[in-house]
């Protein structure tokens, strides 16, 4: 089996930079000469002028909304205007370029249709470079915004629907109008204000082609880019709420948002029908319609979902058309209710996210911060001026600690080119208002070719030379964070010096398909070096890291990326529904362990340099607490939990009992005492049902949807309470509250592989409770 690693690589090769050379003003008013492309219903019109090949997109009204000027078809090159502008018929305009090389033809062919127009730019030439397409664009009196199109699926194999992606869209918005300009394909970062990033692919009769679909019309940007696909969807449905996040601080009737759109040109009559799960399996359901949906036009029904006081629903839509049920499509989201909390703990918070929170599109970085704050975080990994996210300064008015992590280790580079990069690292720690400087990122992992001690000697003592220099760099340094327990490489690094070089051990524990309290037998790695799947285990490897940090000098422990991947019908990640029983279980053991503070990987799925797009195959897009329509998972619940509990917690020690399979942790608070219980009756290895296991795919595996308690066996136990005692609290991993009632100092409860909260027991870690 091929070393199981959460590190990905970023798609896309090259960026379409090198904007200054091509810097150009681009006009936003029409030109002396145009010929004009329009649809017969008059929804959209195309104009291009005729000397400088510019582009002018006009909507319904014959409002002037975007301009195209250049198509850049290398970093360093681009069109220069038109040699030849014709119109083949009153929907086509032709465009023929001039170009820098004499040997690269660009024409742009446009096509003017119902709601919907088309600009295809055939590129050929040896100079021509498709990964670096660019296409030159100003919108007028709008803004803009990057939203994928993202739809649906249903596997055949079975398991829970997911999504994928379907183009990048660039999303207008207007005061009067929307306007989605959908690509093939598009990385947002590697393009500006000017350039939009259009890669190119080949051509049938060679040479290279990309397309820009152009959809206007007063619908949001899912529903154009339904049009907008090149492959005809006629059906699509989104779902949305207006709180942010789709978390309420209270209980009671919410209401649902759904747009659902006709991408074909004949109406169409539809029905639309909606199901509400929570937690527990209770449902909720209802349907709207028929009604009759105009070509290319969109319904936006609602609907009511009823939450608790602390509740989760996993909401799904279904629009079908009435004459041909085989006609569907589907969407799927979440809602929540997390009351407000008042955290105690301060800066001594062992809280916070290891991501950039890069969310500011939707939910705003206000809205952002007060979500952070809500579930307990405290600490941002990484906030320095001029990176993606919320700005340092912004943090502070937020009342959120950050640090710095970053790496560029200076290996092989003269002592002045260290001590250079030392400096200008300490300087930007002391303006970012960093407590703690990550030196580094799972170098163990991608820079396997360096040694622990061209780490230390090319890094850190650099560092701590620039930090001693000056009276003002009081951050503490970390390890960078290690991807899991490596002890060769921490053996490497003690050798070498390193621990005197360093305040704190940093690592990611790393874990797989298995449940967070799982400590394999080792060895972990195979006679070659290599990691086996069961190194990528929780609990082991945290009490590996806490003996290390405590036997060389008493090192802080970090863990600044934790997580519980949801990937869907994966076997080596989590269900969501077990995803938020680790939660819960990681950070009270990182408590027991002493851990200073845990960073959790992620805020929302999704990786910053492909933002919202949606990939079932790649494991990085599914760390996040949200999901891609950043509604919450189970997992957020399950973080605030564990977060509100532990807030001032202590760890006392471990709850024993006659049964080895039944486990407990126990807590002290200034308001009293909480146990954490469950059992391993069932195992230790998630994902292991052979009924859910494709023979066929070793991967495969068809996650149960949410709802569905997973743990089959049920054990009873009698346990003791206070004598006063006539209620005890029981709490599952969401933060969901059942009441038992104590007689005679004793109350039964029923334990499962979910851990759970308890308030209200009288248990000890010195006696061992029977188990039957």
């Amino acid at each position: 089996m091929p070393e199981l690693s959460r590190r990905t690589f970023v798609r896309g090769s090259l960026a379409a930079g090198g904007t200054g050379l091509l810097a150009t003003t681009l006009p936003a008013t029409a030109q002396a000469a145009e010929l004009t492309a329009a649809d017969p219903a008059g929804t959209v019109r195309v104009a291009a002028d005729t000397a400088t090949g510019t582009i002018r997109v006009l909507d319904a009204g014959g409002v002037h909304r975007l301009t195209i000027t250049h198509l850049k078809y290398s970093n360093t090159a681009r069109t220069f205007g038109a040699s030849l502008v014709s119109q083949p018929s009153a929907t086509e305009l032709v465009i023929q370029y001039v170009t820098q090389h004499p040997g690269v033809t660009v024409t742009a062919s446009i096509v003017a249709g119902l709601r919907k127009a088309r600009i295809r730019w055939d590129v050929s030439g040896a100079e021509a470079v498709p990964d670096q397409f660019a296409i030159a664009r100003a919108i007028v009196d709008g803004t803009e915004t990057y939203r994928p199109v993202a739809l649906w699926n249903r596997d055949a194999g079975g398991g829970i629907p997911y999504e994928t992606t379907h183009g990048a869209g660039y999303a207008m918005t207007y005061a009067d109008n929307r306007l989605l300009l959908r690509l093939r394909d598009s990385t947002e970062g590697f393009g500006d204000d000017t350039w939009l990033h259009a890669p190119g692919v080949a051509a049938t009769g060679g040479g290279w082609v990309t397309e820009a679909v152009l959809v206007p019309g007063s619908m949001r940007p899912h529903a154009a880019g339904v049009i907008a696909r090149d492959i005809v969807t006629p059906l699509g449905v989104e779902l949305w709420t207006d709180q942010p996040f789709h978390v309420w601080p209270a209980g009671g009737a919410k209401t649902v948002r759904a747009e659902v759109v006709n991408a074909e040109t004949t109406a169409r009559q539809v029905r639309l029908a909606w199901t509400a799960r929570t937690w527990d399996g209770a449902v909720q359901s209802g349907s709207a319609g028929p009604v009759s949906v105009a070509a290319r036009s969109v319904w936006n029904p609602t609907f009511q979902v009823t939450l608790g006081g602390r509740d989760i629903a996993f909401v799904e839509a279904v629009v079908t058309d009435t004459a041909d049920a085989s006609v569907m499509a589907f969407s799927r989201t979440n809602l929540a209710v997390l009351s407000s909390h008042t955290y105690q703990a301060g800066e001594t918070s062992g809280f916070g996210v290891s991501n950039y929170p890069w969310l500011l599109s939707g939910p705003g970085p206000d809205e952002t911060a007060a979500l952070m704050k809500l579930i307990g975080m405290t600490w941002v990994r990484t906030a320095y001026d001029g990176a993606p996210g919320i700005p340092p300064t912004d943090l502070d008015r937020h009342g959120l600690l950050h640090n710095v992590q970053l790496g560029g280790i200076p290996y092989g580079k003269t002592a002045t080119d260290q001590r250079a990069w030392a400096d200008a690292m300490v300087a930007r720690c002391v303006t970012a208002g960093a407590r703690y400087y990550e030196c580094g990122n799972e170098l163990n992992l991608i820079e396997t070719e360096r040694t622990p001690a061209e780490y230390v000697t090319a890094g850190l003592r650099p560092l701590r030379a620039a930090m001693a220099a000056r009276p003002d760099a009081t951050f503490k340094v970390m390890t960078c964070g290690l991807a899991g327990l490596d002890s060769v490489w921490l053996d490497g690094f003690g050798a070498a010096g390193g621990w005197s070089e360093v305040d704190v051990l940093a690592y990611h524990p790393g874990r797989g398909n298995y449940v967070a309290d799982y400590s394999p037998p080792e060895p972990w790695l195979r006679p070659d070096g290599t990691r086996k799947p069961e190194f990528w285990n929780f609990i082991g490897s945290l009490r590996k890291a806490d003996a290390a940090r405590a036997a060389d000098g008493g090192k802080e422990l970090w863990l600044t990326e934790a997580y519980a991947s949801t990937q869907p019908n994966r076997w080596w990640t989590d269900t969501y529904r077990h995803a938020a029983e680790n939660v819960l279980l990681q950070l009270m053991f990182a408590k027991a362990h002493g851990v200073r503070c845990v960073t959790w990987y992620t805020l929302e799925d999704g990786i910053e340099q492909q933002p919202r797009e949606a990939d079932p195959g790649d494991i990085e897009y599914h760390f996040g607490l949200l999901v891609r329509d950043r509604s919450p998972k189970p997992s957020l619940l399950a973080f605030a939990t564990a977060a509100r509990f532990l807030d001032q917690a202590d760890y006392l020690g471990r709850v024993t009992f006659s049964d080895p399979e039944v486990k407990g942790l126990l807590f002290t608070t200034p308001t009293g005492r909480f146990s954490v219980l469950w059992t391993r009756r069932d195992g230790y290895v998630l994902n292991n049902d052979p009924a859910r296991r494709d023979p066929g795919n070793a991967a495969y595996y068809r996650t149960p949807e949410p709802w569905l308690d997973p743990w089959p066996t049920k054990t009873p136990v009698s346990l003791p309470t206070p004598a006063a005692t006539t209620t005890v609290r029981e709490l599952n991993s969401i933060g969901q509250e059942t009441l038992h009632t104590a007689a005679g100092s004793r109350v039964t409860v029923t334990l499962d592989g979910a851990p759970r909260i308890f308030v209200g027991l009288d248990l000890t870690t010195t006696d061992t409770y029977p188990v039957n």
